[in-house]
């Protein structure tokens, strides 16, 4: 029995529970860290997804030295397998920074927590103040009851979700699909350039995909287009954006037909087209692609011809992207 797939939000409930009941845990994780080594402290505070105007952290963890004479904070980042966004860890020292200046604690590090390969994989991540391995949790966790049901069940939720294999994406090949998105692709590649559309190889019913021309750029946020068949959505996408701030600055250039909407934490200008689903590629649910793929230009040359208000706007959003 357990839970097949884990998400970041999954391990940042635990930690926080076991930083708030447990000061073994609590204790033990400061040794892990570079420069609070040796204190004793214990946690007064914990948040999970701690936000401000700059964005937001996943854990903040706050201690108090021991006897009262100051307070320092853990600002922690989850990743299972997804990459690091463009100065994700130094927006977190940047809202650490804003914390010491408003009083909330005096000293801070910027904590990884990921499986141990997740470093092999992005070794951008040696700018973090220390990495600390769900491997290693686990097998912390594991010590603490040997025979405790609740401490082995926890003690496998962080090593499974290590295991790659246990958040896998699977796609499933199937002929109706690939044969879809073959004439999709064609008609892209003829009719639709600006799309900048690739060949596709999606897994069984999808009807979702991105694109993002050459001239979008991807730092200090991403922006693409997000296309939605099933739902009519076509969204230039602003990552890191929040959309009730991005809305005010760009609503006297949207078209009537253009929305604004929090996808996640990204802000997006959306268009609604007719949507569709996956089946033999006949003459009507092609007539639907192409009035998506022409929706998906539309927003292109949108983009082309207001990229500086755009971006600048963009720009001034809250980042909610960390």
């Amino acid at each position: 029995m357990g839970v097949e797939r884990k998400y970041e939000r999954d391990i940042d409930l635990l930690l926080a529970e076991e930083f708030s009941v447990s000061q073994s845990f609590a204790a033990w994780f400061l040794e892990q860290t570079k420069g609070f080594k040796g204190i004793n402290a214990k946690v007064v505070d914990v948040y999970v997804s701690k936000s401000d105007v700059m964005g937001e952290s996943d854990l903040v963890v706050i201690y108090e030295k021991l006897g009262g004479e100051s307070r320092f904070a853990l600002h922690i980042e989850d990743k299972i397998n997804a990459p690091l966004q463009p100065e994700q860890e130094a927006r977190y020292r940047r809202r650490a920074a804003v914390a010491i200046r408003r009083g909330d604690y005096s000293e801070f590090e910027v904590i990884l927590c990921s499986p141990a390969a997740y470093r092999l994989v992005h070794p951008e991540v040696v700018t973090f103040d220390a990495l600390v391995s769900y491997e290693a949790i686990s097998e912390f966790l594991q010590s603490q009851g040997a025979d405790d049901p609740r401490s082995q069940y926890r003690s496998n939720f962080i090593a499974t979700s290590a295991r790659r294999n246990s958040n896998a994406y699977t796609r499933v090949d199937d002929a109706v699909t690939n044969c879809f998105w073959k004439k999709a692709f064609d008609i892209a590649a003829r009719d639709y350039p600006d799309l900048e559309m690739k060949p596709l190889t999606v897994t069984k019913d999808s009807t979702w995909l991105n694109f993002r021309p050459l001239d979008m750029p991807t730092q200090p946020r991403r922006i693409y287009i997000s296309f939605k068949g099933d739902r009519g959505f076509m969204d230039l996408t602003f990552t890191a954006c929040l959309a009730r701030l991005f809305l005010p600055q760009v609503k006297n250039i949207l078209d009537p037909r253009m929305t604004i909407h929090q996808t996640g934490k990204s802000a997006a200008i959306r268009i609604n087209v007719e949507p569709f689903k996956i089946c033999e590629p006949d003459d009507d649910v092609l007539a639907k692609v192409r009035a998506a793929f022409a929706g998906c230009v539309w927003l292109i040359t949108f983009f082309r011809q207001h990229r500086e208000t755009l971006v600048k706007a963009a720009g001034a959003s809250l980042s909610d992207e960390d």
